[in-house]
């Protein structure tokens, strides 16, 4: 497979303790082999990969079929590439090509992830819990609650979409992280509820989609808002709280 202009696992970091999915010991053996993620020796990662399989301390059990059906996948791609080509000619696709898509963009996830997480630690000594948020009421109880690592990852496809469109950038203008939790206060007083995709879709700069991240990230953990969803797959909506609403 061609190489990327994307970096390889260098930065990557796993606990040792349990892989948690199927993608996290895959990074893992990739990075312990230093092997390039854009040209995988199937046969040497499958066989690796079945060893771990079989040290049941080592994954998540809970997550135990994820990792059979990777299994699966990864000894039906060495067959692949052990069966000869049909036509010296024949443009065919690598087969694992599809793998190594999913392993990028679990990778810039999980690196989203560790710099949100270093943004919090940096602030979390500035930004003090002034309360108890409250607990959910049975309204509250019907819908999905959204995890951090859920909101992640949307804002993550949502940046990535928008890189492929022609946007005007705007450079050199700050943004105030009081301002901006504000204004999402204000808009939500006014309509009810922010839709998570609509709302970042109308940003114009990289820089004010991440402060706003940041400051829906604090809100969200100071217990002034919450995001859910009617059902898994379906938008994300940020509600204010009652208790936040009247203040």
């Amino acid at each position: 497979m061609a190489p990327s202009s994307i970096e390889t696992s260098k930065n990557y970091e796993v606990n040792l303790g349990v892989f948690q999915g199927p993608l996290d010991l895959l990074l893992f053996l990739i990075r312990k082999k230093k092997i390039d993620i854009n040209d995988i020796p199937i046969a040497i990662i499958t066989k690796e990969y079945l060893t771990y399989l079989d040290k049941k301390d080592k994954i998540n059990i809970a997550n135990e079929g994820q990792f059979l059906l990777t299994a699966a996948l990864l000894i039906y791609i060495k067959s692949r590439m052990l069966l000869p080509s049909q036509s010296e000619n024949e443009d065919e696709t690598d087969p694992r090509q599809s793998l190594v898509h999913r392993l990028l963009d679990y990778q810039k996830i999980k690196a989203a992830c560790e710099i949100l997480r270093d943004k919090e630690n940096e602030f979390l000594p500035k930004w003090h819990r002034t309360f108890l948020p409250p607990l959910p009421t049975s309204d509250d109880l019907e819908l999905i609650e959204v995890s951090l690592f859920d909101l992640a990852e949307c804002f993550f496809t949502l940046m990535k979409r928008k890189e492929k469109e022609n946007i005007r950038l705007i450079h050199g203008k700050e943004y105030s992280i009081e301002n901006k939790m504000n204004e999402m206060v204000s808009i939500l007083k006014e309509k009810g509820y922010l839709d998570f995709i609509e709302y970042f879709e109308l940003h114009e700069s990289l820089e004010e989609a991440l402060v706003s991240f940041f400051c829906l990230l604090e809100l969200i953990k100071s217990g002034i808002v919450f995001a859910v969803q009617e059902k898994l797959f379906h938008s994300i909506k940020i509600w204010l709280r009652k208790e936040a609403s009247n203040e």
